[in-house]
């Protein structure tokens, strides 16, 4: 499949050139690329800077919004994806304009700064959301954008749509095994539930969530987390002031005495916890930073005396954040 490089800011013109092209050229067996199977090259232009594609999520064209940084020496790159919070992805949540927000648009400076590309994930749009707020916070109301079983989907279609990209000189644009995983508030709550190890489930495991004393099963719709791709999953992930609980899908609260036993969450790869001490998601943090240790996982744990959302902020502790992310990054993604 051939893609050209997104010439325009308007994302009209992007959405009726690029998915004409996006259904005229890929594999016949769209569906494949939501569930990893391999659906042929996308080919673009050394000379690409940023571009739109398409992943094929549940029947939905999930954009994602690609960076490749210039005037680096690289024959292929490190990436990064990154999920969006609430408030979405683009600025004023206006998805036609085709210009992200702030936040990811300061993170594309970053990437670029240290030769990553960038795939930022809207998870939103394509499925009648422009923030998640009112009654898509809760089950089963949220369970369309869900953190746990839907967002999921799209992270891992992106990290697949990556490994099939290549340059017209043949050139692959990622390497990939090494492509992290960067989630904000919901973002990095997705973040965990697309690190999980499926494999640890325990036997007969029932997937739950819980509110306001009603729980919802798979015959309301909850669904099953994500199980690895069968090509590799992510290389490591920074998780930046998310919640943990998911609505007890994981089982137990973490702070609860039987924790140990009764929560499942286990990742299969290395996590950065990015935490604010005042925000009222923290408690139930730190209790899964110490469950996961305990467990003997790859876990690291930054606090900062900042409020929730204080990446996107003027907070001082913003850059310093941010460089303690592309540092472990650095570690994770063999970035020199």
């Amino acid at each position: 499949m051939k893609l050209c490089p997104k010439k325009s800011r308007k994302l009209s013109l992007l959405l009726v050139f690029g998915i004409l092209i996006f259904y005229s050229s890929c594999s016949k067996d769209k569906d494949s690329l939501s569930t990893g199977a391999d659906t042929g090259e996308i080919i673009l232009s050394p000379t690409t800077k940023d571009i739109i594609l398409y992943a094929e999520v549940d029947n939905i064209q999930i954009p994602i919004y690609l960076s490749i940084p210039q005037n680096c020496s690289n024959t292929d790159y490190p990436a990064i994806v990154l999920l969006h919070g609430s408030n979405g992805m683009w600025k004023d949540n206006d998805f036609e304009s085709g210009v992200m927000s702030r936040q990811n648009n300061e993170w594309r400076e970053i990437f670029d700064a240290n030769c990553i590309v960038g795939a930022y994930v809207d998870s939103y749009s394509a499925r009648g959301v422009t923030a998640r707020t009112g009654d898509l916070r809760i089950p089963p109301e949220n369970f369309k954008i869900s953190a746990q079983f839907v967002r999921p989907k799209d992270a891992n279609a992106a990290l697949e749509l990556l490994r099939r990209i290549k340059f017209s000189n043949g050139n692959p644009l990622v390497r990939p095994k090494d492509i992290g995983l960067l989630g904000f508030s919901d973002g990095a709550t997705a973040l965990a539930a697309t690190l999980y190890d499926a494999k640890s489930t325990p036997i007969n495991w029932e997937w739950t969530q819980k509110s306001d004393g009603i729980e919802y099963d798979s015959s309301d719709g909850v669904l099953a987390p994500q199980s690895v791709p069968l090509n590799g999953g992510f290389s490591g992930g920074v998780f930046y002031y998310g919640g943990t609980v998911g609505y007890s899908y994981w089982g137990n609260n973490p702070c609860s005495d039987n924790a140990i036993s009764d929560n499942i969450y286990e990742p299969y790869a290395p996590m950065l916890f990015q935490i604010p001490l005042n925000d009222e998601l923290t408690e139930n943090t730190l209790c899964t930073v110490e469950l996961l240790q305990s467990k003997g996982h790859s876990v690291k744990l930054n606090l900062y005396d900042a409020d929730h959302s204080f990446d996107h902020t003027d907070d001082t502790h913003s850059p310093l954040g941010r460089a303690s992310t592309i540092d472990w990054f650095k570690n994770i993604l063999k970035i020199n």
